[in-house]
């Protein structure tokens, strides 16, 4: 049986309160931001960060924690939605910089908020079939990079990136059955040529992520009930549950809706203490989970990309879990922090079109 043998999360230490952003644009009640979308700040980029930089973070530390050597790595796949090239893979990269060799499987995968969790599947399949000893799985996004200012998802959009590593050998949570639930829905967006993302229900702002939540209720659903015809087994069957999170609403809206009580979820739930992170969102809330889980303990993990589908997996974990835990937990990296203003967070994460020529005096 496949598994994870180790994982890492990396988040940018810049921080940027809602309260900071609604005193700039005051486009939304904050009353909602905080108390029915249950946000209260987000990351912020800082001008040598992207998704490649954070995944090298993350993916350093998982081999930290999984205690391995990066030439033990046969396999690498980064899930993201913002990749800082268009026509160039970010994985070669990000191998380069962690010494992996030349001669593994990799490939970056585009599948929008749940191109991490299919990175992951991918690499199960590798480690399975035998085609690989290891595989390094990232989900790493920067969505704050491409929210447009003034729009409600500014709130939001943030950045963060996790790694982990699978193999069959000293595993600390076992996977034990994956699902996929997959159609075609626009709900956001970002076409060639834009840096922005957009949304279908753009321009009502009293009504954010009214599409979005309309594609992950029923996907998540459907993939969460695919994943329990084929293992067999229930909500009441799992000590926690950890959902694709745009915000700390919707995790709880999602686990109500298919039969999981408060306790079941709040272990995995971060949004509401750093926003969206994309690809990096439902595998930032496993990694909290895994940080203070036990033995024997059952994990289901649902992950959501707009117009992509759903990604379902269960995990258990084995006696490795309580005995090696990583240097660097969630909650650690949560508090590492240092806020900034909205001309700052602005500036940092080149907000705004800037001359590429040289400034004179």
């Amino acid at each position: 049986m496949a598994g994870i043998v180790g994982y890492g999360a990396w988040i940018p230490f810049m921080r940027i309160s809602v309260d900071e952003i609604h005193r700039v644009w005051r486009n939304l009640n904050l009353r909602r931001v905080k108390d029915d979308l249950r946000l209260t700040e987000r990351a912020v980029l800082q001008p040598n960060e992207d998704t490649i930089t954070l995944a090298v973070a993350a993916a350093e530390r998982a081999l930290e924690h999984a205690a391995i050597t990066p030439s033990r790595i046969g396999a690498a796949f980064l899930g993201t939605s913002t990749n800082p090239y268009d026509s160039r893979p970010s994985i070669t990269l990000i191998a380069e910089a962690l010494g992996v060799p030349y001669d593994i499987f990799s490939s970056d995968v585009q599948f929008a908020g749940k191109s991490g969790t299919t990175a992951m599947q991918i690499g199960l399949g590798m480690v399975a079939s035998g085609m690989a000893e290891t595989s390094l799985c990232i989900g790493s996004d920067t969505i704050n990079r491409h929210a447009s200012p003034g729009r409600v998802a500014e709130y939001a959009a943030s950045a963060a990136a996790v790694a982990v590593v699978l193999g069959n050998k000293e595993t600390i949570a076992d996977i034990t059955a994956t699902a996929s639930y997959a159609s075609d829905l626009s709900d956001f967006f970002r076409v060639e040529g834009e840096r922005y993302i957009q949304d279908i229900g753009s321009g009502q702002m009293n009504r954010p992520y009214t599409a979005f939540e309309i594609g992950i209720a029923e996907h998540v659903t459907q993939a969460a009930s695919a994943l329990f015809r084929k293992a067999g087994g229930k909500p009441d069957d799992y000590d926690y549950v950890v959902f694709q999170q745009p915000n700390g609403l919707v995790p709880y809206a999602l686990g109500e809706q298919i039969g999981f009580r408060k306790e079941q979820i709040q272990p995995g739930v971060v949004a509401s203490e750093i926003g969206d992170c994309g690809a990096a969102s439902a595998l930032l809330g496993l990694a909290n989970i895994l940080d203070q889980a036990k033995t024997g303990q059952k994990i289901l993990l649902v992950s959501y990309g707009f117009g992509a589908g759903a990604d379902a997996i269960s995990l258990e974990t084995t006696a490795l879990i309580e005995q090696k835990r990583p240097r660097y937990p969630v909650a650690r990296l949560l508090a590492n922090k240092s806020m900034v203003d909205y001309a700052t967070a602005s500036r940092l994460e080149f907000k705004y079109a800037q001359d590429a020529s040289p400034l004179y005096l």
